[in-house]
């Protein structure tokens, strides 16, 4: 989750402090960075140096404005999109990506089509799963090669609306549940990093939430009513930086998969964790696999809600998605 904070409490290296303070003398960079300080815990801080150092012995000409607060990265980069800024990278978790993502598709022309503007990744975040997905599997470094080459391809992204909350694009997972809990806690662990703060995570949400809601999903023209532990409408395989809920999961197939874990017992989820963790969960008796181009999840009882690894909301009663083919570029 991206924190409000003002500027001046955050101590940025001295690379970062001179790209973000000096003027530039053209209007507009072939490539715009937009960097969340806080995410990771804020141990982004001390990895930026060296990625724009690296950055700076190619010859991409770059700029880097940092976030200050939640949607700030929507802003910015709807704002690089309809100023015509060819490349907007995220630099941080899945949330950033979420911001960056959305920012792109709702400028003017992306909500034309597959919008010019073409979205990089920097993975500096706990789970970077959105990233993973894309093939980014060895870190800052290889983003950063793979920025300088520019390779780029497009890919699906999913929009939902929901009864209580404002409508959003996503481009990885959606998840209602005890996931969407487990999400909340997540982001309340601060002496962990990485995998470890969603395990611990889990760990300590198994012990305070375990409910099963009664679920009416319309998957597209079928009807499915049942208890579930956990619902997971998916555009990526990976989520919670190292569980491969929907292994199959393809983010340019023009289908979202889903992943219902149903009438789960509590000494169930122990054994089923490192399933989840390998993808070898499909085959489980109360597990749900399917693939869709739309889905709406409906309850009488409040559901919990994250997209991206942000929480959409804790009392959620509709939800609607569907998927958008083919709508965004992204360097790979």
């Amino acid at each position: 989750m991206i924190t409000d904070a003002p500027s001046s409490h955050v101590k940025y290296p001295n690379r970062l402090s001179l790209l973000i303070n000096s003027p530039r003398d053209d209007a507009m960079p072939d490539m715009l960075i937009i960097f969340n300080p806080f995410s990771n815990r804020g141990d982004s801080k001390h990895t930026i140096d060296s990625v724009l150092q690296n950055l700076s012995k190619s010859k991409l000409d770059f700029e880097v404005k940092l976030t200050k607060g939640r949607r700030h990265a929507i802003e910015l980069a709807r704002e690089a999109a309809d100023a015509g800024v060819p490349v907007v990278v995220a630099a941080g978790g899945d949330g950033t990506v979420n911001e960056v993502a959305n920012g792109i598709l709702l400028s003017a022309k992306g909500q034309e089509g597959v919008p010019p503007t073409t979205m990089g990744v920097l993975p500096m975040g706990s789970g970077n799963d959105f990233a993973w997905g894309l093939g980014i599997r060895n870190g800052v470094e290889e983003a950063v090669d793979r920025l300088k080459r520019g390779h780029a391809k497009v890919i699906d992204v999913a929009w939902a609306e929901f009864d209580n909350a404002p409508p959003r694009f996503f481009v990885n997972m959606l998840g209602c549940g005890f996931d969407a809990r487990v999400n909340i806690e997540a982001h309340k662990i601060q002496r962990l990093r990485g995998f470890a703060i969603y395990l611990a995570a889990v760990l300590k949400t198994l012990w305070v939430y375990f409910e099963k809601p009664p679920v009416r999903l319309r998957i597209d023209e079928k009807t499915l009513e049942t208890p579930a532990f956990i619902t997971f409408v998916a555009n990526g395989p990976r989520l919670g930086g190292g569980f491969l809920a929907t292994p199959q999961a393809r983010q340019d197939d023009g289908l979202l998969d889903l992943c219902i874990a149903t009438d789960i017992h509590r000494r169930e989820v122990g054994p089923l964790i490192p399933k989840l963790m390998k993808g070898k969960h499909i085959d489980h008796p109360k597990i749900i696999m399917d693939r869709t181009r739309s889905v709406t999840i409906e309850s009488d009882h409040p559901l919990p809600c994250q997209a991206d690894g942000e929480t959409i909301g804790e009392n959620l009663h509709l939800i609607r998605i569907v998927t958008i083919p083919q709508r965004l570029r992204v360097i790979v």
